[in-house]
Order: C-alpha cells, then sequence, then structure tokens
C-alpha cells in the first residue's frame, strides 16, 4: 500500500516538474519569436532613388562608366538610359550618396532615412552634420563641371608678347623717337624756350653736366678750331668767307637738337615710369601670397566684396568651392581661404606638424599675419578682430586631424577677439563638438578663455616667465592665449597640443582655425552696460 501510494505521489511530481518546464520553454519561444518579428518590423529596408544629369550631354554617353555610391560603397547603383537610379535594400540610417564618374563631377547629398521608412535630402555640411539645407527627393543630380586631374600648362600667346613690360619699354621710346620730331618744332623759340625752362626745374644743380648736351656733343660734328688770337678765319686777301655765318647757325642747330634731345629722355622716363609702375595691391594682406599666387583668387576684379566666406557661399547657393577670395571685413579687403565644402568657413589659421613655417614671430607679425594662405599661416590678429567684432556674433571651428586620418572637430559659440588695446583678448560661448573642451573647461588647471594673446617680445600671460619662450625639443611655443602656461596649443610648430586628442603620445598632423557667422541671434548692444557681454 505504501509503495503504490509513493509512486503514485513521484508520478505526481514528475508530471508537475514537467508541465512547468514545457511552460517556462513555450513563454521564452513566444517572447523570442515576438522579439523578432518587433526588430523585423524595426529593421526598414528602403530604395533610394533619383536622376542623375549632366546638362550637355545625352545619358547614353557618360553612364556606363558611372555608379552610384551610397555611404561609400557599402551600397551601389547603376544608371539607367534615361538617367534615373535606384538603389535598393538600404537600411535607416544618415547617408551620404555620391555619383562616381571619371569624367563629371557632382556634389553629394545626404540622404536620412527614418526607422518608419520615411527619407529626406539635405546638402552635405561635414562640419555641423546636423545643419539642416532640405533638398527635393527624389533626387536630382546635377552635373557641376568636369574633373581635373592635370594643372593646364601656361602658354605664350601674342597679347603676353606685346603687353610684356620689357617690350613695352624698348618698343615705345623708339616710336617717341621716330614721332616726336613731326609733332615738335624745335626750331620754334616758344617751343624751345618751355622745353629748357622744363629741363632746368629737373636739373636743379647746374653745375652737373646734362647728359643731353654729352649726348648731343658726342654725335653732332666738331666744331672749326680758330687761331690762338681768336676771331674766324680771315683767306687770304683779307676778304670775309661768304661761310662766316655757319658757326652761328651750327650752334643753334645744336641748341634744338640738344633741347630736342631733353625732350625726348623726359619722355622715356616717363614712359619707363609708366611701364614699371605695380599695379595697387587688391588686398591689405597681399604679403601671405606668393606673385604667382594673385591670379588665384576667385572674385578678383568684382565689384561687389562680401564681408566673410559664408556670405559667399550663401550667395553661390551653398555651391561655392574651396579656395582663395577677396573679403572686407573692415576699411580694406582682404585675402582669405575659404572653406566653401565645410560650410563658407573663413579660414584663420593652419597648421601642419613639422611644417616649413616658423611660428616663433613677434607681436608685428602676428598682429598682420604670415604664412600663405594656401599652407600654413596666420591670418593676422587685426584681421580676426575685424571679423568676429561685426554686426553678427561669430562662431569659432576648430578642426584636428591625427596621423591615423581620424578628424575631430569643436566649436565655440560665440567667439569675440578684441582690439590690439585690449591685447587682443579671447573670449568665447558654450562649446560642442567630438573634440575635447581645451579652451574653455579647466581640466588642467589652464583656462584659456578671457586670456590676452602673448608672443615672444610682448608677455601677457599668467606665469613668471614667458610661456611664449618655453622650448620643447628646441621649438618655442609661438605666440597664443596662455594662461600659465597651456591646455592647447595649435601654434607650437613640432607638436599640436590639444589636451587628450593631440599631444606628444597623441600625435596629431593637421590643425586648423576656422570662423563663420553663428547661428544665433545678433549681438544686442546695451547702453546701459559698460562692457558687452557674451
Amino acid at each position: 500500500m505504501k509503495t503504490r501510494v509513493r509512486s503514485r505521489v513521484c508520478a505526481c511530481v514528475a508530471l508537475l516538474l514537467l508541465f512547468v518546464v514545457h511552460a517556462s520553454f513555450s513563454h521564452e519561444d513566444i517572447k523570442h519569436l515576438e522579439d523578432y518579428e518587433t526588430s523585423e518590423d524595426l529593421d526598414v529596408r528602403v530604395q533610394v532613388s533619383g536622376r542623375a544629369v549632366v546638362p550637355w550631354l545625352r545619358a547614353q554617353d557618360w553612364i556606363s562608366s558611372a555608379r552610384v555610391l551610397l555611404d561609400g560603397d557599402k551600397h551601389v547603383g547603376f544608371i539607367r538610359d534615361d538617367g534615373g537610379f535606384t538603389v535598393s535594400d538600404v537600411p535607416s540610417g544618415s547617408y551620404v550618396l555620391e555619383i562616381s564618374s571619371p569624367t563629371y563631377r557632382f556634389q553629394p547629398v545626404r540622404v536620412d532615412i527614418t526607422t518608419t521608412g520615411k527619407m529626406r535630402a539635405r546638402v552635405v555640411n561635414y562640419i555641423k552634420t546636423s545643419e539642416v539645407i532640405r533638398l527635393p527627393y527624389p533626387l536630382q543630380m546635377r552635373c557641376v563641371g568636369l574633373h581635373s586631374y592635370f594643372i593646364p600648362r601656361e602658354t605664350w600667346g601674342w597679347s603676353d608678347f606685346l603687353m610684356n613690360p620689357m617690350v613695352l619699354m624698348m618698343v615705345l621710346p623708339l616710336l617717341i623717337i621716330v614721332l616726336l620730331p613731326k609733332v615738335i618744332n624745335p626750331s620754334d623759340p616758344e617751343m624751345r624756350r618751355e622745353m629748357e625752362q622744363s629741363m632746368n626745374m629737373l636739373n636743379s644743380n647746374q653745375e652737373l653736366p646734362d647728359v643731353s648736351e654729352l649726348v648731343t656733343r658726342f654725335f653732332s660734328p666738331p666744331k672749326s678750331q680758330g687761331r690762338p688770337g681768336g676771331g674766324a678765319r680771315v683767306p687770304r686777301g683779307g676778304a670775309p668767307s661768304v661761310r662766316g655765318g655757319a658757326p652761328r647757325r651750327r650752334g643753334k642747330t645744336n641748341m634744338a637738337v640738344s633741347s630736342g634731345f631733353r625732350m625726348l629722355m623726359l619722355c622715356v622716363c616717363l614712359v619707363m615710369l609708366a611701364c614699371v609702375r605695380t599695379e595697387a595691391s587688391p588686398a591689405g594682406n597681399i604679403h601671405l601670397l606668393a606673385p604667382e599666387e594673385h591670379k588665384l583668387i576667385l572674385n578678383l576684379g568684382q565689384k561687389e566684396i562680401p564681408r566673410d566666406c559664408y556670405e559667399l557661399w550663401q550667395s553661390a547657393g551653398g555651391q561655392a568651392r574651396d579656395g582663395l577670395y577677396l573679403i572686407r571685413p573692415g576699411a580694406s579687403p582682404i585675402a582669405v581661404y575659404c572653406a566653401m565644402h565645410e560650410g563658407g568657413w573663413t579660414v584663420v589659421q593652419h597648421i601642419t606638424v613639422n611644417g616649413s613655417v616658423d611660428f616663433d614671430r613677434g607681436w608685428d607679425e602676428y598682429k598682420r599675419g604670415f604664412g600663405s594662405l594656401t599652407g600654413n599661416h596666420w591670418l593676422g590678429n587685426d584681421h580676426l578682430h575685424q571679423l568676429t567684432a561685426g554686426p553678427v556674433r561669430y562662431k569659432l571651428a576648430i578642426k584636428l586631424v591625427d596621423k591615423d586620418a581620424v578628424t575631430k572637430m569643436g566649436e565655440y559659440d560665440p567667439v569675440l577677439v578684441e582690439d590690439e588695446d585690449a591685447q587682443y583678448r579671447l573670449r568665447l560661448g558654450p562649446f560642442q563638438g567630438t573634440a575635447a573642451d581645451a579652451l574653455t573647461l579647466d581640466t588642467e588647471n589652464y583656462l584659456h578663455d578671457n586670456q590676452r594673446f602673448t608672443t615672444k617680445d610682448r608677455d601677457n600671460d599668467n606665469y613668471f616667465q614667458n610661456c611664449a619662450k618655453l622650448e620643447f625639443q628646441g621649438v618655442a611655443g609661438g605666440g597664443w592665449w596662455y594662461d600659465a602656461c597651456a591646455g592647447a596649443n595649435l601654434n607650437r610648430r613640432n607638436v599640436i597640443y590639444w589636451q587628450k586628442d593631440c599631444n606628444k603620445e597623441h600625435l596629431c598632423k593637421y590643425a586648423w582655425m576656422m570662423v563663420r557667422p553663428s547661428d544665433q541671434v545678433k549681438v544686442i548692444r546695451s547702453g546701459d552696460c559698460a562692457r558687452d557681454e557674451l
């Protein structure tokens, strides 16, 4: 009896355990299935479509070598005969779409895809990726020009030969020599008197020999020699020669020729001065460009000069290209390098580690600027003040690229560099970006915000020595807004320093400083305060 009861109890317990195990496995399977279905619903796959156009060609003439690249080469599409394209099986996210063609150049477009499958297209902005300038969808990709793989070789034309200053200096005097006797009558006494007066004004020292007289005496025939007693030679028989008045006429002729030579030399000098006269510099900081780089200024000769690169970028509809431009932040225009593909930024500093440009300069050089605008340079503290002290607020961007080509960005909004009376004091607003906040965050007991500018010949820092003179591996720090001394310094030639992002252990190769108008509201200058605060 007891054995039968025990066996029944064991059977019941076993059945109960089997039921619990089955129920638990069923619940987990159902939950896994629900999660899988939910993940399938969230993982939306869409098609990105559009049309690529080269206005002056049929699509059949260029699409064979073109490809549509989305997110690099992770998603590839092909262009149909009508110019349309479709990239399929694209998950949600934000991607850059490009038309890859060996001949024709297209502007890239950023495509944002939500988890519900909604899409939008906008202008690509690598500096501020969250900025939205909407574009129509389906995409309309238009060719903006041809790829330039080679620099065209300069060739000489007839106009270059004729307008050469050396040719003008040789040809114009010859023309004057030929035409001057036909225009001027040297025998006219009034004309001769005026020419003599003008030459006397030029030759203030009467004791010095006149070049025209020397040339005239050299080319004129020698005068007849008189007898030691003086007077003209009288032929035998006492009768005066019929040619006795010839010496006087020859003297008049020599005087006329001398005056003509004086006038000729004066005209030649004026022509030579006009030929060698250099054209007025179009920019106040033209010393930052080599003579052969002057022609690289893209808006040279235009009447309307914008205040900064952002104004140029806006006027071009966001389609302007990187390069040299003239801007007018102050009374006179200056040349700058504009980073147009990154949103119309004005580059104020660029450095390459161990580059050829020495940043260990004095106060005056940092004030005017130095280097080359197409390479490493400092735009100048005066120009920094003119740019940031404008009618709108400006912001500062820091771009860092390390030895592995990893790029980090940061923005201070707003920024202001005060004038020279305030020692170009730096004033910064809040920071945002992927780089460390090395100027306003006191992480290493250094605070660069609200500091005055220091160079090797003007010590404005808070250290007992001049921070600009302190050396690392034999290279001085250069000019900067030091505290005591630096949590960041982008002007040291052998090491770019930006806290944990760039230092002697984690080397960076390039650095840029750029400014452009802020997206915030304008500065409202109050009459009640003695000083504007950011």
